[in-house]
This record gives C-alpha cells, structure tokens and sequence, in this order.
C-alpha cells in the first residue's frame, strides 16, 4: 500500500476508510506525505519506522511523546498502540513505513543462519518477532540511507510495489544491523547484568527522546534525570558515558542544529529563531551555532550540511 498524502479515515471519507483498513497491517504500508495540520490513530501497528523533514512529528505513545524531526527516525515495535499528528506552521514532510507482520520475523532468521544451512532452506523462515530499541535513533549511514533512497523514488512517482517489496528487505536487513549496534553498546555499560545494562540503556534512550522533543522549553538536570527515573548523579555519568557530553550540552547542540535550519530555510530572523529554540537571545543563539558548526553570523545564512 503506497500513499502520497496524509491518509483521511474520517467519516466523510467512508469509501477510503475501508480500502485503508482493509490492508492495513495484512500489507507492507508506506506513507509519505506533507501537511501542516494532521493527526492518524490510535491504533495498532505493525513493526514501523518513521522520519520527518522540515519540522517535527508527534508520536503519542502510551506513556509519553516523542517528536521525530529532521535528526532522527524512530522504530516502534510490533502490535505498540500509538497515534500521531502534526501542529507547525509551515508543511512538514513525514514518512512512515509499516512491515506486514512476519517480514521482520523472516528477515531476522535469514540474518542469523549461516549460509550452508540457508541452502537448505526456502522463504519460510519463522522466528521470534525482534525488538528494536524503541527511542530516536541519529540519522546515520546504514538506516537513513535507505530511508532517503525509499523518500526519492516516493517523490518521483515509482509505484512498482515488487521494487518496495525488495527495498523493504533491504531497509530491514539495516535497521536488524542498527539493532545488533545498539544492544552492543548497551552490553559496553558493564553492569551486573546484561538485562540490566539494557534496562539503563533504555532510561537513558527515553530521556534523549525527552531532550529531543522539549528543547524549547527551559530543563535543568534534575527533570530530565527524573524522565529516567534515576538520581542526578547517576544519570549524569550514564548520559555522559554513553553520548560523550552532558544532557545540558546536548541540549545547547540541539538547539543550535534546529536554530540553523530555521536560519538557513525559513524568512525568520535571530531573535525569533531564538525564541522558537529556547535560547535566552539572538546573542546566545549565535555562539552556540558557531559552537556546534562553526559557521560566523555572516555564513548562517548559506546553506550548508549539518553531520
């Protein structure tokens, strides 16, 4: 099921609404679409990724939201209940892919058999269901690649959905590769136990998420560290050891990359990209990009990369 716009289940869309749920969750389902007003759900999903450009939007989980921006893409695991929606001013662009249910099993098993044993068998591999790290992930050069790949040929109109099919597999093949990165470097925390090291890796996860989603807003250590249900102290050490600066140092980094983009694509001047990021003042503002990309206010303006 491809679609190119925000899908409509609303009751005056009756017809649609039930070509929609007649596939959804049976088919691969990709969804991209631009809009400054809209919101899906809540309901049941398949094992999903999600990204957006040009603005932010909200996952509503059960327990907390998370917004996926122009940084990162988020996965969320198979049967998880969520809605989204989308409040900007100007149209942010978002994608969202859901796996019909048992391609991620069936990817999973092939990763894991050697080649001799695959000889032996067809494409009916079965296993467990694998379980990503439900947090925002940074753009990176094994997942984002095929999310900006699968974006492109969306844009150009292909609707070849044999040529998905395989891009899929391929999508999935990265992010199970991405997973196996990740739980690594939860085991690297060196706690008691694995499940434990995992446990702290998934606090420190949803205070990122925190961080990522509330820069506007005036945070101190102590909420953030209560997000993770740990004491300031530790959190400092596990946040620090794991991202290689401070939370309030991430946050300044954050605000200055989002501070930029602003700067550079929309008509806004300092002292509101200022006051739309969280910074104190356009003064404050300028140094932190100059920090964190090293670009002079006579350079913000011209458009360049951020890594």
């Amino acid at each position: 099921m491809l679609l190119r716009s925000m899908p409509d289940l609303s009751c005056g869309n009756a017809e649609f609404r039930r070509w929609f749920l007649s596939k959804w969750g049976k088919e691969n389902c990709i969804v991209l679409g631009r809009s400054r007003r809209a919101d899906f759900g809540p309901c049941t999903h398949t094992l999903s990724i999600r990204a957006a450009w040009g603005g932010a939007q909200r996952c509503l989980l059960s327990t907390r939201c998370v917004d996926v921006d122009d940084d990162s893409f988020l996965v969320l695991n198979h049967g998880r209940v969520y809605s989204t929606s989308i409040r900007a001013p100007w149209p942010v662009e978002s994608l969202a892919i859901c796996f019909r249910q048992g391609l991620a099993e069936q990817a999973a098993a092939a990763m894991a058999m050697p080649l001799a044993q695959a000889l032996e068998h067809d494409d009916t591999l079965a296993g467990e269901p694998p379980e990503f790290m439900e947090s925002l992930q940074p753009h990176d050069r094994l997942v984002s690649p095929v999310l900006r790949f699968i974006r492109a040929h969306l844009l150009l109109g292909l609707d070849d959905e044999a040529w998905y099919e395989e891009q899929l597999l391929f999508l999935l093949e990265r992010m199970l590769a991405h997973r196996i990165r990740a739980f690594a470097l939860a085991d690297e925390l060196q706690m008691l136990r694995r499940a434990r090291s995992r446990e702290v890796f998934r606090r420190i996860g949803v205070a990122t998420d925190f961080l990522n989603t509330n820069y506007t807003q005036t945070l101190v250590l102590a909420d953030v560290a209560r997000v993770a249900c740990l004491s300031k102290h530790h959190f400092l050490r596990l946040f620090t050891r794991l991202h290689g600066i401070t939370p309030l140092t991430y946050l300044q980094r954050k605000r200055a990359i989002v501070a930029l983009r602003l700067l550079q694509k929309r008509q806004m001047a300092a002292c509101e990209v200022a006051a739309c990021v969280g910074f104190a003042d356009r003064g404050t503002l300028l140094r932190q990009v100059r920090r964190w990309t090293g670009l002079s206010p006579s350079q913000v303006r011209k458009p360049v990369t951020v890594r």
